[in-house]
């Protein structure tokens, strides 16, 4: 993954964007470039004057944003002194603006935000839209554990995943982890007329995965590669099941379907318990 411009993350003085803020500042750390924080403001209506017409009063808020920057900023400075921070107040709403500044950036990452006990599994309506909208690939940041764990991609032979597998090396690489390479056979299926078919799927499966390895180790001779054929319900359930103790979950934006934004993608970033990336082309390229 080329982040030689800029990585931004989200921030909004939340556990899970500070969760995200410090992930962010690792992966600069190891990619030796800076960090952009932002912070979506909006400007308050305070009272009303002559006629009704509202009176507008920033700055008490606006204050208080900047001094939310200035805090993760030392933060970050204190636990990375080695990353450069620029934090940037931006005019407008978290989707817009969140939205607005991945246009121009190589990686963005939010983090997540719970909906309550019923629905708490369930991505904050700000990083679900992200997901259908950026202009470069997202990572949903959920938690700072799992160090120790395999960079994990999903591997379906589709374009996005092939870009995706590109991501996910370089990520290994950078971190010093292994990288692990999956497909998903979907066991849901109706049964093969005949060995012959169940044979064919088969070896078609294990091409994709020695593809994907090759591909990886031709980038990073270094790297450490694992694959791993696995059976699920369906891909989502297969790569969910995958993930647990992972570092990340490498996927793309759409797998073989035409839509912006695949159901086997959506399904894994809506339940996943750890932390996502997924991959979408950069609006320069």
């Amino acid at each position: 993954m080329n982040v030689s411009r800029s990585i931004v993350v989200g921030y909004d003085d939340t556990t899970a964007s500070t969760a995200a803020v410090r992930w962010a500042a690792d992966l600069a750390r190891g990619t030796d470039i800076g960090l952009r924080i932002v912070h979506a403001w909006t400007w308050p209506l305070l009272g009303s004057g002559m006629a009704g017409v509202p009176v507008i009063d920033s700055a008490g808020p606006r204050n208080q944003a900047l001094r939310l920057l200035d805090d993760v900023a030392e933060d970050v400075a204190a636990k990375t002194p080695d990353v450069t921070v620029h934090t940037e107040l931006i005019p407008g709403s978290p989707r817009d603006v969140l939205d607005e500044v991945s246009q121009s950036a190589d990686l963005l990452v939010v983090g997540t935000r719970g909906l309550g006990a019923v629905l708490g599994t369930l991505l904050g309506s700000v990083s679900r839209g992200l997901l259908h909208d950026a202009g470069c690939p997202v990572a949903v940041i959920r938690s700072e554990h799992h160090r120790a764990g395999p960079v994990l991609v999903a591997d379906d032979g589709s374009d996005a995943a092939w870009e995706a597998a590109d991501v996910a090396a370089d990520l290994a690489a950078t971190w010093g982890s292994t990288l692990r390479v999956v497909h998903v056979q979907d066991d849901g299926h109706a049964p093969y007329a005949n060995s012959l078919e169940a044979w064919s799927e088969g070896t078609r499966s294990r091409a994709l995965l020695d593809r994907a390895a090759e591909r990886a180790r031709s980038r990073h001779p270094e790297l450490t590669v694992e694959t791993r054929m696995l059976e699920g319900r369906s891909a989502a359930e297969g790569l969910l099941s995958a993930a647990a103790g992972a570092r990340i979950l490498v996927m793309g934006h759409r797998g073989l379907s035409r839509g912006p934004f695949g159901s086997t993608a959506h399904a894994t970033v809506l339940h996943a318990t750890g932390n996502i990336l997924v991959v979408r082309r950069s609006a320069a390229e």
